[in-house]
């Protein structure tokens, strides 16, 4: 039997509790625990990285390189990187990635896959409990491999549109859609692309938004279309997500990671850079709270991501809070934000 004491992450906000898990169950309950617990801190549905490319670790950047020159394809950095380097090696280094997202309380990742069909095997291969959206290789549209790609992918997920001809990006879109797959996009990540545009692909959620007009946001926030946000990765290149506008607007957001290169798949270090971002308040941290833990759930499942009181044969993470007790972290606005500055996607 294993007991966890601290805080559980509900629909109505963090309440004081615990959990116990033995033979495969786990059974939440209100209150301190009465048993010596094994771990305490804040008790979450196992988390979703909503946006990975975990195949890039190997990748070592030079200082003050644009985003041009590490990730537009096809000859950024990364890319060559992917093109060049041994089969093995790119497997190694997704199956380290997602042992190390593992280790984070990460259960899965949404990771665009470069590499087409063969890109999408290596990553089932190396990570098979992966979202896996596959990048089709040919500049031109090719059913056939499209298709490859979808046998083993779950969706496809492509480039800006401004780096792809507008009507083969329909067409892809329009393929996925047939296959009743996830299809997703990066948009207005470097500058401002047309919104109207974009959501007429029908994407099942878009990645960045850092460039995006208030417009553009209320637009995603009506069609209901989630936007997966990466801002240790935005900082990188010296930029920053609207996180402000997104909670007012009333946005759909959920935190990603970005690049294996950049930056380790935690989310608790983009959590931290979200309140940062945000500032302090107990709005603010609520919606922190509700992006990290429920926000990857809403983009993958449409669902609220939240643990029910009594729910069963659940997986859970438990982040560690600050000071020697539970207690110790509590504050008027709930428990001191156990996230933390990484080190690593500084520019």
């Amino acid at each position: 039997m294993k007991v966890a004491d601290g805080f559980i992450f509900t629909e109505h906000g963090l309440i004081r509790g615990h959990a116990v898990h033995e033979n495969g169950v786990t059974e939440l309950f209100e209150g301190p625990s009465k048993d010596v617990p094994d771990l305490y801190g804040v008790i979450v549905p196992s988390l979703i990285d909503a946006h990975t490319h975990c195949a890039d670790a190997g990748v070592r950047p030079k200082p003050g390189m644009s985003l041009e020159e590490l990730v537009a394809p096809p000859d950024g950095l990364k890319h060559v990187y992917l093109r060049n380097t041994p089969r093995d090696r790119l497997v190694g280094d997704m199956r380290s990635f997602g042992s190390q997202a593992r280790a984070n309380g990460i259960a899965t990742f949404v990771d665009f896959r470069e590499g087409g069909a063969e890109g999408c095997r290596m990553a089932r291969e190396a990570c098979p409990d992966a979202v896996i959206l596959g990048r089709p290789i040919s500049p031109e549209f090719d059913p056939n491999e499209i298709d490859d790609i979808l046998s083993v992918a779950d969706g496809i997920a492509l480039s800006s549109l401004k780096d792809i001809d507008l009507s083969y990006a329909e067409r892809i879109a329009d393929r996925t859609h047939r296959a009743g797959k996830t299809f997703a996009l990066h948009v207005s990540e470097r500058v401002r692309e047309d919104i109207d545009t974009v959501l007429a692909l029908e994407p099942s959620f878009v990645v960045h938004m850092v460039e995006a007009t208030d417009p553009d946001l209320r637009k995603c926030a009506d069609s209901d279309v989630p936007i997966a946000v990466c801002p240790r990765s935005n900082r990188y290149f010296g930029k920053a997500p609207p996180l402000k506008r997104m909670m007012d607007i009333g946005n759909t957001v959920a935190m990603g990671t970005d690049n294996a290169m950049l930056c380790s798949p935690d989310l608790r270090p983009e959590a931290d850079l979200f309140s940062q971002i945000l500032g302090e308040g107990t709005k603010e941290y609520t919606w922190i709270w509700e992006c990290m833990c429920a926000g990857g759930r809403k983009l993958l499942y449409r669902s609220r991501g939240i643990i029910a009181q009594n729910e069963k044969e659940m997986a859970f993470a438990v982040l560690p809070l600050e000071g020697d007790r539970p207690e110790c972290a509590w504050t008027d606005s709930g428990p001191v934000i156990p996230f933390r500055n990484d080190p690593e996607c500084s520019p």
